[in-house]
């Protein structure tokens, strides 16, 4: 579990670009591609960009995913916000005040916290990599020829 919450902290701040090439021609893919992410809609857990580029005399089409404008932001509040949960727990053990329900109640909670963020680190990798999932699918779909589609879902023979 160590090294899948590692992995998914570590796709969380990366910036990835994938090139996406066609045979289909260039004025069909634009449209299909204009209107697969148009259905997606805007992105959230990333910062998605794409424009087509011409190689080997072929266009291509080259998108980039970014984190998110505010999860730097997120990731350095949250180190200090859980810097100073550590430091007031330790002063609140050591200071040995009247209010035993805060002795108990800060540190219990600075422990609750520090043992949650990793699995809130992991959420937020995995929701980023599910987004760059769906637009790289739409891409694909846009792109292909047909017969690489996702074949329809399957249904039980008791379903109508």
């Amino acid at each position: 579990m160590t090294s899948e919450v590692r992995r998914a902290a570590k796709s969380l701040v990366e910036r990835r670009s994938e090139t996406f090439e066609t045979t289909l021609p260039p004025e069909a893919c634009r449209a299909r591609l204009a209107r697969e992410l148009a259905a997606l809609g805007k992105p959230r857990a990333v910062d998605f960009a794409g424009s087509w580029k011409p190689a080997d005399g072929r266009e291509h089409y080259e998108a980039s995913f970014a984190p998110p404008r505010g999860i730097q932001w997120f990731l350095r509040s949250s180190s200090v916000v859980m810097a100073a949960l550590i430091a007031s727990s330790a002063w609140v053990i050591h200071s040995r005040g009247d209010d035993p329900a805060i002795q108990f109640l800060l540190p219990l909670f600075t422990v609750l916290a520090v043992l949650a963020f990793p699995l809130v680190v992991a959420m937020l990798g995995s929701n980023r990599e599910a987004e760059e999932s769906r637009i790289r699918r739409a891409i694909r779909r846009a792109l292909g020829d047909g017969q690489h589609d996702f074949p329809p879902p399957h249904k039980w023979k008791d379903e109508d």
